[in-house]
């Protein structure tokens, strides 16, 4: 059996060397006698690094390089963690597939090559500032394309080796296993169908749809997977449900949107024919469908007819990067954001809140290929190749109760925001900001991320009420208090430059239950002091 991959986040195309005919669903599932769990959640963790980690700048494609007078972002990106991909007898997988449910985020891997070799790890990302790999399950006869999760229990696309497992059918198989508090609980149950390799799977009200590739199928099954019905389609990449509908994408012959219960083809929305082999995801949000089109970006379509919306082309196109790079590899969308995976173009994001008036938010430039993304429940998880994964936390503002933020307006400025001596000023809402200078007092409630600098020069105040974040890791970025500043705090603060008090400064924490978390240095000076009640959660202030 040889086993042939592609550009991009690949997905596997695998064919049979000694059979030419492919085997019909197969109705009795079998246990699996391949994976094996690994339970050392603190080794397993080693793997989860901050390099690069701190607030995230959207930059605007069609700005000048080095301009300074940029406007402010309002949606604050936080790279939380940066986590390698994992490695098996010497082998590097690549992540394929992210879900996210609660306090947990499951995340599934492939092999490039001729070797069949799959993972999942889960996470618990109850710290969202440090996510923990709770366990792992490494499947050594097999590839997992993709996977979903519902009503606890995992549900993944495969690529099986059938000269190693004998058990299975076909080489494209539907894997469920039972999850609970971050652990596998189950046996891995498997059920073939016909094709070379599962591509996606999703779940609708009553059954589990699974797609496989080539001359694959669109198949459903029961919570005890038996086969309800199929249909044949060719090189099936991509399923999603919403607004009670299936839609399938195929590499050649488009979006087919489907009747969940029976399959049948309810509008066919053709598209141009798309490389092989390369993945490409399908989103479905508020009743609009959203498809990763390769080389042409993002496509917005109704599910009621299938009319276009929209179509939003890849934003940027970066010097010295091949053409065949730039492709939208993967679309999400949650709470009115579109974050689109770009492969070397990076990830674009976009307000979709009025179809009528998408707005472009600006573009991440992240290391490596983005292949892959879910965004979800604030948090963004990007796929990217050998370099494993991106974490990402979205802190948009969620209010405040304090009388001195009623009424205040939302910044709109520079990136680069100054105070002068005797000035004040007061915002409320999301931003992110390059560099601040106080020289008089400033007053934020809500959300504020601050990439580079801030100083407070001596009898200035600062106070934010909200979430607070600071910095990046290892980057020579500093918050420093002058001589008798002052810095107020009131909620949750992240801080992962260094933090410096001069001689006579304060930093005073208001209310019960605000927390620092300092993952620089913190130099305090004779003469400086901290007062109220925190969290230190770094023990960086003992």
């Amino acid at each position: 059996m040889k086993k042939y991959h592609l550009i991009g986040l690949v997905t596997v195309i695998a064919f049979y060397s000694c059979n030419d005919s492919l085997s019909p669903i197969d109705e009795v599932p079998t246990i699996a006698k391949h994976v094996t769990i690994d339970t050392d959640s603190q080794s397993l963790t080693t793997r989860v690094k901050r390099d690069n980690t701190g607030v995230m700048a959207l930059i605007d494609p069609d700005l000048p390089t080095g301009r300074l007078l940029e406007v402010a972002s309002n949606l604050p990106l936080i790279m939380v963690s940066q986590v390698e991909a994992p490695v098996y007898d010497g082998k590097t997988l690549k992540a394929t597939h992210v879900d996210i449910d609660g306090d947990y985020a499951y995340v599934s891997y492939n092999t490039e090559g001729d070797t069949y070799l799959g993972a999942v790890d889960i996470f618990d990302i109850t710290n969202v500032y440090s996510p923990v790999i709770t366990e792992q399950a490494i499947f050594t006869d097999s590839d997992i394309s993709s996977l979903e999760y519902k009503n606890g229990k995992l549900y993944l696309a495969a690529a099986v080796n059938i000269d190693v497992n004998s058990d299975v059918t076909s080489p494209a198989n539907l894997i469920t296993v039972s999850v609970a508090g971050g652990k596998f609980i189950s046996d891995f149950v498997y059920t073939s169908l016909p094709s070379y390799v599962a591509t996606d799977v999703a779940n609708t009200n009553s059954n589990t749809a699974v797609t496989s590739g080539n001359d694959g199928v669109i198949g459903l099954f029961d919570a005890s997977q038996k086969s309800k019905s199929s249909t044949q389609m060719g090189d099936l990449r991509a399923v999603a449900f919403g607004s009670d509908k299936l839609a399938v994408l195929s590499g050649t012959s488009g979006v087919h949107i489907l009747d969940p219960n029976n399959l049948s083809e309810v509008i066919n929305i053709p598209l141009p024919a798309d490389v092989a082999g390369a993945k490409r995801t399908l989103d479905i949000d508020n009743g609009n469908l959203y498809v990763a089109e390769g080389a042409n970006g993002a496509g917005i379509y109704k599910m009621t007819d299938g009319g276009l919306i929209q179509k939003l082309p890849i934003p940027n196109n970066p010097d010295d990067v091949a053409t065949s790079e730039i492709v939208t590899n993967a679309v999400s969308v949650d709470k009115n954001l579109l974050f689109m995976a770009n492969g070397a173009a990076g990830i674009s994001v976009s307000d979709v809140a009025d179809l009528g008036g998408i707005k472009s938010l600006g573009v991440l430039e992240l290391e490596g290929s983005s292949n892959f993304l879910r965004n979800e429940e604030e948090f963004v998880f990007i796929a990217s190749g050998h370099g494993g994964l991106q974490i990402l936390k979205i802190n948009k503002s969620e209010g405040s109760n304090d009388p001195s933020c009623a009424g205040l307006p939302n910044y709109n400025g520079t990136a680069y925001l100054n105070i002068n001596m005797f000035e004040s000023a007061s915002y409320s809402g999301s931003s992110v900001l390059k560099a601040v200078n106080i020289g008089g007092s400033l007053l934020f409630c809500g959300s504020l991320a601050i990439e580079q600098n801030l100083n407070i020069n001596s009898d200035a105040i600062m106070t934010v009420n909200g979430t607070f974040v600071f910095g990046q890791y290892k980057k020579n970025t500093s918050l420093n208090l002058a001589s008798f500043a002052t810095l107020k705090l009131q909620g949750n603060t992240v801080i992962y430059g260094d933090l410096k008090l001069q001689s006579g400064s304060t930093l005073e924490f208001i209310g019960e239950d605000s927390s620092i978390t300092v993952y620089g240095t913190v130099t305090v000076n004779s003469g400086a002091q901290i007062i109220g009640k925190f969290k230190d959660t770094e023990g960086k202030f003992k």
